[in-house]
């Protein structure tokens, strides 16, 4: 049990690091300027340059997988914190 509850709190933890990360005004900036650059690169190519086309659009799909990753990190925070509020009240429960 106190094993599930330390995971939890590394959880909970790595969650509120991430929200701050993703609120960040430089996060989003980063994120946004990197997806139009990505973007208008892409539409720029020419005919004959699909390799290009191909690593623009894979940098573009990176972009957006760093921030899912930040993003589902913060909802795994807030289920570990709900776990972590149960932990609690079953304790309390168990104390009377």
């Amino acid at each position: 049990m106190q094993t599930e509850k330390s995971k939890l709190q590394k959880e909970v933890s790595k969650s509120n690091d991430a929200q701050a990360i993703i609120e960040s005004p430089l996060f989003k900036d980063s994120i946004k300027k990197l997806k139009e650059l990505y973007t208008d690169s892409l539409f720029k190519t020419g005919v004959n340059e699909e390799k290009t086309r191909e690593k623009l659009w894979l940098a573009y799909q990176v972009v957006g997988k760093v921030e899912q990753h930040f993003i589902e990190l913060v909802e795994t925070g807030k289920l570990a914190s709900k776990q972590l509020e149960d932990f609690r009240k079953s304790e309390q429960q168990q104390k009377f």
